[in-house]
């Protein structure tokens, strides 16, 4: 099953764009997708391209070219517009942070997931469901760099013109296995969700707080936010200026700043004995700091034995008491790959951490399979249900 060829248009002058979103906004139905630079081949996260399509027409749209994307920004937030996406996740903490919030969007991941697909990738679903072997050439182009090449106007319309089509034969599937009320829960939990923009005064990994003490921690991230300033001022990805390795390696004194004269990885710029003696003053600096706050040398335990406050951790028995015979149920029910999906290991490591409950489980019909399984099966998950709130 093949799509017939989509005309493309190339939209990077001001006349342009408004006659593009004028006509997007005669559709009930659109697709979109953008492709963006995320400290690849230069400094911070950067819109590159958004491409939009309708079941006719698709717009690849210069997003360097100097337009005022304010009017595109709000068909993504008209409501009465649904916007087909797929793991759609980047696009949307990028738009977020630009102000953009998209409405009515459909990730046609979602039914891919429910459906039991081990391999859920645009590129696999496009092959399997529709035929269509999408070019992988340009997936890490330059998206910086002027004019656009034919191949990656091509590669971005790729990316939205076959959603329409996947996502007609996606809900057919999902219709015939009675899913259609878990998809648009998972959909309607999508549209609710915010992403926040990152802070830039934290550079540490999510593992550093376990694997580096507080003070090792506050010295790594005062060199790693040098770096980023560094990356800044030039325009350049941080990992082009500085091996963060070689910032670590610093931190930790199995290396000394001197070294980075034979460093390889260096931006030229500072490979000399001027920037070695500043990063050595830096250096001192961070540890003096570290010092005069009385961060601990000591590293933290990688498992605390409580949870949140009033939420002890719970036995460790209880996985294979309560949760792989309930994750054991949504295999039987909905195969491997989707249970998965519902009950992954990472939200039962939270459950059992006392973190979360099971009324922290979203969107709603996730609970309501796990009550329903423990019910049929003589499961007791009282102890991973919040208590009811005080009336006092």
């Amino acid at each position: 099953m093949r799509q017939p060829l989509t005309p493309v248009q190339l939209v990077n002058q001001p006349h342009t764009l408004h006659a593009c979103v004028q006509e997007l906004a005669r559709f009930d139905t659109l697709s979109f997708d953008i492709e963006f630079d995320n400290n690849s081949y230069g400094y911070g996260v950067t819109l590159c391209v958004v491409q939009v399509a309708t079941p006719g027409a698709c717009y690849v749209i210069d997003g360097l070219a100097g337009l005022d994307l304010a009017p595109l920004y709000m068909l993504f937030q008209d409501p009465r517009i649904q916007k087909i996406v797929h793991t759609p996740g980047e696009d949307l903490r990028l738009l977020h942070s630009l102000g953009c919030y998209p409405q009515n969007v459909y990730d046609t991941e979602v039914p891919a997931r429910l459906l039991n697909y081990e391999h859920t990738s645009l590129a696999t679903l496009l092959r399997e469901k529709l035929g269509f072997e999408m070019s992988k050439t340009q997936q890490r182009s330059n998206w910086l760099r002027r004019p656009l090449t034919k191949a990656q106007v091509q590669y971005a319309a790729d990316d939205v013109i076959w959603l329409h089509p996947l996502k007609a034969v996606l809900e057919a599937e999902a219709a015939e296995q009675g899913l259609v009320s878990f998809v648009q829960q998972e959909q309607e939990l999508l549209n609710t969700t915010l992403y926040p923009v990152p802070a830039k005064n934290d550079f540490l990994r999510p593992a550093d707080q376990y694997t580096l003490s507080p003070k090792e921690q506050y010295v790594v991230n005062a060199l790693l936010r040098y770096r980023d300033e560094l990356a800044r001022n030039i325009n350049r990805p941080p990992y082009q200026v500085i091996r963060e390795e070689f910032l670590r390696e610093l931190a930790a004194g199995s290396r000394q700043p001197e070294s980075i004269l034979q460093e390889a990885g260096i931006h030229p710029r500072f490979k000399n004995r001027r920037f070695s003696n500043g990063l050595q003053n830096l250096l001192a600096q961070a540890k003096k700091e570290a010092a005069d706050q009385n961060l601990s040398a000591k590293k933290q335990r990688v498992r605390n034995s409580t949870g949140p406050v009033g939420n002890p951790r719970k036995p460790p028995d209880d996985r294979e008491k309560i949760f792989v015979p309930v994750k054991q149920a949504l295999v039987q029910r909905f195969g491997v790959h989707a249970a998965t999906f519902l009950l992954s290991n990472r939200l039962v490591n939270e459950l059992l951490k006392g973190a979360i409950t099971l009324q922290d489980l979203k969107p709603a019909y996730r609970q309501e399979l796990i009550y329903e399984i423990a019910a049929t099966n003589g499961i007791d998950l009282s102890a991973y249900t919040s208590p009811p709130a005080s009336t006092a």
